[in-house]
């Protein structure tokens, strides 16, 4: 006889007794069907990812011994630690699921872009082909990519580029980090320089600021001045190699003064013709704002093509959930059977879980992008060890939580009943179209409550609704709209709501209250 101890955390206790001197002339099937029994019993005990540590009293029979992994059906699996000579495996795996999280929803993988029923497959289809016509026969084009922000709008651009054997001159400039053309033009001349090995040459001098300024490098002084914006954009297509040039925040670049950089870029483009001296030039504009044509000026506008290509965030949670088995499940580059083997199966109990499935759908009710999901990921990643060395639900939970902002009110759950009351009271005056609300208005919506519903005090406890109404001033849920006056009384001055109506709905369910409950469903 030996045991097996499992100490919990806490109030948390279990002993499991196993008689190892059984008789060895049961039958198979029973075995295993006492052995599963005994797994259900256990699983049964463990109500949330709780942390556990296994102390064996006797010596383990040599099947135990033998195997370099717990079964995937054992509760203790999650954290079981692993063999020393499996820590090298680990650390591969954690490095192949960190590099394909830089493509996490890469279309060449994806089903249904394969199908090209996606509108991110056909984004990319669309910009393969006029990519072609620019690196292949030398034109000029123009295309902007429009779509919510984590879309793939950049990774769709950098997948296209990548599907072509001889790499163009690439030139990339960001509307947050370039704030006016000269930015933009020293980082177009540093970027050129860096590819091409060669300065772009102007007519005239620099300014004369430039050649006095004794903290210049000698660097500094090739970069052209503002005045040769014209003469920089019109020398990209005469390179060796056909030009990309990309703009992310297309919609900022809008909002230079007279658009300058626009224009000569879309002029360019535009008036570039399929030459033995030209090599051709594409501008790609990358935005989040539908209404950036809106923001050209007329004859900046008249130079742009008018392609739109449209990208769209994953559309319902299975999405999700298909880009995290994807990631999970990519093989470590080292070749091990029984890593590979126990690395799935915990892959695939941790997806099938549903409280894994349900956090991952109350994370996609907030936001739909993409990146979100990969910093989950990341953070989920990182936190193996040789002692947690597959992803558990306690892992998963940590790393929500490290993406996610505390929560404003914690206390909303502990607030006394007419607290609630009135939190409920100011969900209606939202829904009736209020955006702000006095005492009295809430006053009123309790006091036509408590017609319809005699279970409704207005008083408990000693506090009263007027007492309720000061505590949540002093407790900044319910903030003034303006300030203060003292020509207006207390009861009429106007406040507003800080609470959102999720939270207020918890807060009431977690109270156990039935009449808030169904005061609260009648605000539709």
């Amino acid at each position: 006889m030996h045991s097996v101890e499992i100490v919990l955390s806490r109030h948390h206790h279990c002993r499991i007794q196993r008689d190892t001197t059984a008789s060895r002339s049961s039958s198979k099937p029973v075995q295993a069907r006492n052995a599963s029994e005994e797994r259900e019993n256990v699983s049964d005990i463990f109500l949330g990812p709780l942390p556990l540590q296994v102390l064996t009293n006797g010596n383990t029979s040599p099947s135990r011994r033998s195997r370099p992994f717990p079964s995937p059906g054992s509760p203790i699996r999650s954290t079981h630690s692993i063999p020393t000579h499996h820590n090298q495996c680990l650390q591969a795996q954690k490095g192949a699921i960190l590099a394909a999280l830089r493509k996490p929803s890469s279309s060449s993988t994806n089903e249904q872009a394969q199908e090209d029923t996606s509108a991110n497959a056909e984004a990319l289809r669309q910009l393969r082909d006029l990519l072609v016509g620019t690196l292949d026969r030398g034109e000029g084009n123009s295309c902007l990519l429009v779509g919510p922000r984590g879309s793939g709008k950049s990774q769709i651009v950098e997948e296209a580029l990548s599907s072509f054997i001889q790499p163009p001159i690439v030139i990339r400039l960001s509307g947050h980090v370039q704030h006016n053309d000269r930015l933009a033009m020293r980082e177009i001349a540093r970027q050129i320089a860096k590819q091409t090995g060669r300065t772009v040459s102007t007519d005239g001098d620099s300014d004369e600021a430039q050649e006095d300024n004794p903290f210049l490098d000698e660097a500094s002084h090739s970069l052209p001045p503002p005045s040769h914006l014209p003469t920089l954009i019109s020398a990209l297509p005469t390179f060796s190699r056909p030009t990309v040039v990309i703009l992310d925040a297309f919609d900022v670049f809008a909002l230079h003064g007279r658009q300058a950089l626009l224009y000569c870029l879309l002029d360019t483009a535009q008036s570039c013709r399929a030459t033995k001296d030209t090599k051709g030039i594409v501008v790609i504009g990358t935005t989040s704002r539908v209404d950036t044509i809106n923001l050209l000026e007329k004859r900046v506008k008249s130079r742009f093509s008018g392609r739109t290509l449209r990208t769209a965030a994953p559309h319902n949670p299975q999405d999700w959930l298909a880009i995290a088995r994807r990631v999970l499940s990519t093989p470590a580059r080292i070749k091990d059977e029984d890593w590979a083997r126990a690395w799935s199966s915990a892959v695939d109990q941790f997806l099938a879980d549903r409280v894994v499935v349900s956090l991952l759908k109350e994370t996609f009710g907030l936001t739909r992008d993409v990146r979100k999901l990969c910093q989950i990921l990341t953070d989920l990643t990182l936190s193996f060890s040789s002692a947690k060395p597959f992803p558990t639900i306690e892992l998963l939970v940590s790393a929500i939580s490290g993406q996610r902002a505390p929560h404003p009110f914690p206390i909303l759950s502990s607030l006394s009943y007419p607290c609630m009351c009135l939190l409920v009271a100011a969900v209606h005056t939202g829904t009736a179209g209020h955006d702000s609300m006095t005492f009295e208005m809430l006053h009123e919506s309790f006091r036509l409550q408590l017609r319809t519903s005699l279970s409704a005090p207005v008083q408990v406890g000693g506090g009263g609704i007027g007492m309720a109404f000061e505590q949540l001033i002093t407790t900044r849920v319910f903030a003034p709209v303006a300030a203060v006056s003292g020509n207006t009384q207390r009861e009429f001055q106007k406040y507003k709501c800080m609470a959102e109506r999720d939270d207020i709905k918890k807060a009431i369910e977690a109270s156990g209250q039935t009449n808030l409950r169904k005061w609260f469903n009648k605000a539709q």
